[in-house]
């Protein structure tokens, strides 16, 4: 796709891509897909192939959840929009801290205690088939906006790193190299290939991006981090203010953690990972160690896409998206194997993401779908081969649409978040309620899922032709949030006949008294979970403080 590459990047090396570069990236590509269907070479039943075989140690689910979260939307579109928008990007990765310890100390005890494979089963129980249904589609849908916009980054940004070179890839044989090196060793090897995959791509991640970070800002038209703050104090700040069209502070303290508790509490491709872990203290361990390297990320995508404005002749507003690109290829010399290290890299954060999110439909349709409504009584072999026809149908669908929106230009990162935003409102406040609130009915849950998407656009539809006023997305987060909470209220109370005492057990105030067995033998005072969690808010709002 011609079209997508400008010139002005391509130009950019004076020397093309060379024949180590393409010799190192290979090397990772190739490496990548063997270890991991060699690591799943043995799955027998769907414990092994959905959750792992429930074996994971804390370190592999840290770095499963840092791999799956970061792919080509951060490396290429979080550094284009810090380039854009500048440092408040990093509220992306300040509000994850909150949707990760929610996710500790909230979500898993439910989930873990209850022996989850898909997370609409917690709604399943709670409440009835309806809302579980409904969390799939949701979910699967909402799975899939971000795998089109991880391919379309990274298959953008491989063609434009491969241009006038021997070894040019286009756009679209990009798409599908992508997708098929990630489904060939997510389809033999299930979650536990994710898993272990996702551990050895991180590290070729933080190398490759740490590289090019150092690089952008110590750069001599940069001069380093104080060089850019003096350069440009404006956009170092956490909070823009409320009128902002893309990060308002209102916004980002309302809606964008609505978002967030989404994102890292209820999405299937994240929780997942906690859910194969061989105890509750290596998924809460693994967890927090997850939200220490998020916190790199401001400093490895955002502060690089800023300097990147001083180094590349680049458009912000049409071209931001091409900076990790422009840098690559303007600061690392091709021939020496560091294109290719970098570009190896960018690799392996798109494969981390997408396998996980194949992994993920999988499951979710596997057994909300066809073992809930087509064939119960199916074998596990069965399960296992149903969910490898769900995973290449998603890919297939992801393939068309990356192929179909390749043209699109320009902060992609954030567009994704937007169009999310339709998909949360409702299922967020069913999940939370219904831990919270035993009144909370079956059929409110139900009306309560449906009314998000709805009521998000009639929110933006309002404030547009009654106000001539064009919502941003995080603010109409916020408003169908309380739309949707009022709706659950409402329509709870009026189906208050169908409280079912049974199902109530799965609230808050009844399931936390419940203890779990094997929890282990005591740990020394530096292994306590709490204590590293007090640390991560303690860097957390320190960097928040100084950057306010």
């Amino acid at each position: 796709m011609p079209g997508c590459i400008p010139i002005l990047i391509a130009q950019s090396a004076s020397v093309p891509l060379q024949w180590l570069d393409v010799l190192v990236l290979a090397t990772s590509v190739v490496g990548v897909t063997a270890f991991g269907m060699w690591i799943g070479r043995k799955e027998e039943n769907t414990t092994d192939y959905y959750l792992a075989g429930k074996t994971v140690a804390w370190w592999a689910v840290a770095g499963s959840i840092f791999g799956t979260n970061i792919s080509s939307h951060h490396m290429v579109g979080m550094m284009g929009a810090g380039l854009k928008e500048g440092f408040a990007q990093a509220n992306f990765e300040f509000g994850a801290i909150f949707g990760l310890l929610m996710l500790c100390y909230f979500f898993l005890p439910f989930y873990r205690r209850m022996g989850l494979y898909t997370l609409s089963e917690y709604l399943g129980r709670r409440f009835d088939d309806r809302s579980r249904l409904l969390y799939s589609i949701t979910n699967m849908a909402f799975l899939l906006i971000q795998m089109v916009g991880t391919m379309i980054l990274g298959a953008l940004t491989i063609a434009t790193l491969t241009a006038d070179s021997d070894y040019a890839i286009s756009y679209e044989l990009a798409v599908c190299l992508l997708a098929a090196v990630a489904a060939g060793y997510t389809f033999f090897g299930g979650l536990k290939a994710d898993i272990f995959n996702d551990v050895v791509q991180s590290v070729l991640l933080l190398i490759g991006s740490g590289m090019l970070a150092v690089l952008a800002i110590w750069h001599p038209n940069v001069g380093g981090l104080s060089g850019l703050l003096e350069r440009q104090p404006e956009k170092f700040h956490v909070f823009f203010e409320a009128s902002h069209p893309e990060l308002p502070w209102s916004g980002v303290l309302s809606g964008l953690m609505v978002l967030h508790l989404y994102y890292w509490g209820t999405n299937q491709f994240i929780v997942q990972r906690t859910m194969g872990a061989r105890s509750d203290w290596d998924a809460r361990m693994g967890t927090i160690t997850a939200g220490f390297f998020k916190l790199l990320i401001p400093f490895l995508c955002i502060v690089p896409g800023m300097a990147a404005g001083y180094i590349l002749a680049i458009d912000p507003a049409t071209e931001s998206d091409t900076a990790f690109a422009g840098l690559t290829r303007e600061l690392l010399p091709a021939g020496y194997g560091l294109v290719g290290l970098v570009m190896a890299g960018l690799v392996a954060g798109i494969l981390s993401t997408i396998d996980s999110m194949m992994n993920s439909t999988a499951t979710l349709f596997t057994f909300d779908i066809y073992k809930k409504y087509i064939r119960p009584q199916a074998s596990e072999m069965r399960l296992i081969w149903v969910g490898r026809g769900a995973m290449m149908l998603m890919v297939s669908a992801a393939i068309w649409l990356s192929l179909y929106f390749g043209q699109t230009k320009g902060g992609i990162f954030n567009r994704m978040a937007d169009y999310n935003a339709y998909l949360v409102p409702g299922v967020i406040v069913a999940y939370v309620a219904g831990i919270l609130q035993p009144l909370v009915t079956r059929t409110a849950s139900f009306v309560c899922i449906v009314a998000g998407p709805l009521l998000s656009i009639l929110f933006e539809q309002g404030a547009y032709h009654g106000f001539d006023h064009q919502l941003q997305a995080f603010h109409r987060a916020a408003l169908a949030t309380l739309g949707c909470y009022a709706v659950l209220v409402v329509v709870s109370l009026a189906t208050q006949g169908e409280r079912d005492n049974e199902r109530e057990q799965f609230t808050w105030s009844r399931f936390k008294g419940r203890r779990q067995e094997g929890q282990g033998p005591p740990r020394l005072w530096w292994q306590n979970d709490k204590l590293w969690a007090v640390v991560l808010v303690t860097c957390t709002l320190s960097m928040c403080w100084f950057f306010r």
